[in-house]
């Protein structure tokens, strides 16, 4: 603790006394066959505007503030923008001439490399940046992209594979389409999505409106409003979902699934569950056909005190119970394979 007030005094008495040097990099790219745009920084944000026109335009502002003008001069020297074109493939990146975090943490210096990009429709766009956020409005097309610390946020995503790669941060966009993301230690937030696939560790997501989910998940809480189709394996990770309108195939363990409100007219549910509690609520007057594989150690808490018909299985301890529960005109299915935890319909 001693450390830690000590480290930031520092900071606050260099910056009562710090002097900040700056320089920008402007340039302008003919469109004229390229197809593909990579940016690459350190140390700051990236903001993205897309258009109608033939031009890339890039302007980056880069910032030193330390205890003299002649550090900052001599930190600033050190920041270059380099740029490299062939063929149909232009690459902008950050370079930096010594060792940028230990010069930082010796010298208490702050550092912004900030960049503004507009690009024109047409051109796929990879993005790599770390200890920075990240903005982008509307963008259509092909867009990859590789974010550690830092932010990801977004307006829509649509007309192209949306890739990202992303490690401590939050990650916001209203409207995607298609999207493959993998997530570390992030907080997730989709307001709708169409077809979207997901592999998280260590996150927290919240999705308003999801057509389809295709999610591996280890450890975290998903929020789900408004969902067609959820498919996918998960572990230590907790489940409430709101709507489901048709497929639910999921493989869970140590987890929580609770599913407010499942429609008339849903397809199948299928869920397989190990040490985990399983919440099912399903629309008045529903019908469906159940059929409950579980084990002795199960705690079940069924409609109307219902029994269900049990034959044994081959695996010791473990039988399967079926029943078609209410109005016969629906054809849904619940298959539920569960062993210990707890499983709850209404």
């Amino acid at each position: 603790m001693k450390g830690i007030i000590a480290a930031l005094l520092l900071v606050l008495a260099i910056q009562l006394k710090a002097e900040e040097s700056s320089k920008t990099y402007e340039k302008t790219f003919p469109k004229n066959g390229i197809e593909e745009l990579v940016l690459s920084n350190n140390y700051g944000k990236i903001e993205i505007t897309q258009n109608e026109g033939d031009e890339i335009q890039v302007s980056v502002l880069m910032k030193v503030i330390a205890k003299s003008g002649a550090k900052a001069d001599e930190m600033l020297d050190l920041i270059q923008i380099m740029e490299t074109q062939l063929d149909n493939y232009l690459n902008i990146e950050t370079k930096i001439g010594k060792d940028m975090s230990f010069r930082q943490f010796i010298t208490g210096m702050e550092v912004d490399i900030d960049y503004k990009v507009t690009v024109p429709k047409g051109v796929k766009l990879r993005l790599i940046a770390s200890n920075g956020n990240t903005y982008l409005g509307n963008f259509e097309g092909e867009l990859n992209a590789d974010i550690r610390n830092g932010d990801f946020k977004a307006a829509t995503l649509k007309g192209g594979e949306f890739y990202i790669k992303q490690e401590k941060g939050d990650f916001k966009v209203e409207n995607v389409g298609t999207m493959n993301g993998e997530f570390k230690s992030c907080l997730l937030q989709i307001n709708s999505g169409d077809n979207v696939r997901l592999t998280t560790s260590s996150c927290d997501g919240q999705f308003e409106s999801i057509d389809k989910l295709n999610i591996r998940s280890n450890s975290g809480t998903m929020k789900i409003g408004d969902i067609e189709e959820l498919i996918g394996s998960s572990s230590y990770t907790k489940y409430e979902i709101q709507d489901l309108a048709n497929v639910m195939d999921m493989d869970m363990k140590w987890g929580e699934m609770n599913i407010r409100n499942i429609q008339l007219l849903f397809s199948e549910i299928r869920l397989k569950g190990s040490f985990t509690k399983v919440g099912l609520t399903f629309e008045k007057d529903a019908g469906y056909h159940l059929e409950i594989k579980h084990n002795k150690s199960l705690k079940m808490d069924l409609p109307g005190q219902m029994e269900l018909e049990e034959r044994p299985t081959a695996e010791r301890n473990t039988t399967i119970g079926t029943k078609f529960i209410g109005n016969t005109k629906y054809t849904g299915k619940v298959i539920l394979d569960l062993s210990n935890g707890s499983l709850f319909i209404q």
